[in-house]
């Protein structure tokens, strides 16, 4: 193993939440022993996110100004709110300005649009006609893209790092000169100074195999893992300690940093002691079938993309299809009808 990896936490919690975390006296210390990063979700300017942050700054503990967004206005960033990206940085910048807060990086967490997973669950005709609408949307997926680019380059003015959260897979299509999965879905293949790919295996399965695919493979120096718990849903399935264990020796090998979603999660979990002196050499388990998922996954990904790069030929296939479809089953009742009747 080339050497010992850094360690990050992403923290995703409001002020008060936040404040209760870190009145463990032990939280703090433990952070420096294991020399950790934090990346904050700023939710809210309270008062006891502005007095958490100034302790950590205090303790000497790297600090990143994770951004997101009100619910209403989508959470997270994703390729159709840029102009809402750059209000939220403009406000997250005077706030820490005018609190004195000292961040070492900006970070831009780019999934989907939460409103959109509101309508999969509830309307999805309506949704269907979004997807529709955004396959030919070229011109504005392109215009999103600089404008990003353009968010980036200011927040570098200004003085900060920057780095984006990104789901592993929107990279493949990118790879084949495609875009059309993120032009319809949000996520957005955005480069900044440091890329953080979110393996979260707890969520996606296969742990071995994505890891190993998504991560190693392609020797990557920057991970998330997760999810320990905690989140927008605390609902979905999160780790153990022998899941992230194994995780964290698989990526050792190549990675130098490793950032772990989510802080919250791994305390209440008692996960952060155990990091002390974390043993990374020890051997993992090889799973060579998880692989073979992988690569279908990976397949089906640029199959998907590839489709959805022309959609007026997408649409007016599966338009035969489902008419072909719904004249078979026509013929077939017709046939059982006029049998009953002889």
């Amino acid at each position: 193993m080339a050497g010992t990896p850094n360690f990050s936490f992403f923290n995703e919690q409001d002020g008060k939440a936040l404040k209760k975390l870190f009145a463990d006296p032990t939280l703090i210390p433990t952070l420096q022993r294991i020399k950790s990063e934090v990346r904050m979700g700023i939710l809210d300017f309270s008062p006891e996110r502005v007095e958490v942050v100034k302790q950590l700054n205090a303790a000497g503990i790297p600090l990143v100004a994770w951004l997101l967004l009100p619910k209403e206005k989508g959470y997270w960033f994703h390729g159709r709110n840029a102009k809402n990206a750059f209000a939220r940085y403009a406000e997250i910048k005077n706030w820490a300005d005018k609190s004195g807060l000292k961040f070492s990086g900006i970070g831009i967490d780019l999934e989907l649009d939460f409103n959109d997973i509101d309508l999969a669950k509830n309307h999805k005709i309506e949704l269907l006609g979004k997807i529709i609408k955004r396959m030919y949307d070229n011109e504005g997926f392109a215009k999103s893209k600089k404008d990003y680019e353009s968010l980036v380059n200011l927040i570098r003015k200004d003085g900060y790092k920057v780095e984006s959260y990104y789901v592993p897979m929107i990279k493949l299509e990118t790879k084949e000169g495609r875009s059309s999965i993120q032009q319809v879905s949000g996520f957005l293949d955005l480069t900044t100074d440091k890329d953080i790919p979110m393996l979260y295996t707890s969520f996606m399965g296969n742990a071995y195999g994505m890891i190993e695919r998504m991560a190693v493979e392609e020797k990557l120096r920057f991970v998330a893992l997760g999810s320990t718990g905690g989140g927008i849903d605390p609902t979905l399935k999160s780790m153990t300690w022998d899941d992230l264990a194994f995780d964290l020796r698989h990526v050792a090998g190549t990675a130098q940093e490793i950032h772990i979603f989510s802080l919250e999660g791994a305390v209440e979990k008692g996960f952060l002691p155990k990091l002390i002196d974390f043993d990374f050499s020890v051997p993992i388990k090889k799973y060579p079938e998880q692989l073979k998922e992988v690569d279908s996954l990976k397949s089906a990904v640029a199959m998907i993309s590839k489709l959805m790069s022309y959609p007026t030929l997408l649409i007016i296939g599966t338009f035969l299809i489902v008419s072909g479809f719904i004249y078979l089953i026509y013929r077939i009742l017709k046939f059982l009808l006029s049998f009953s009747k002889s």
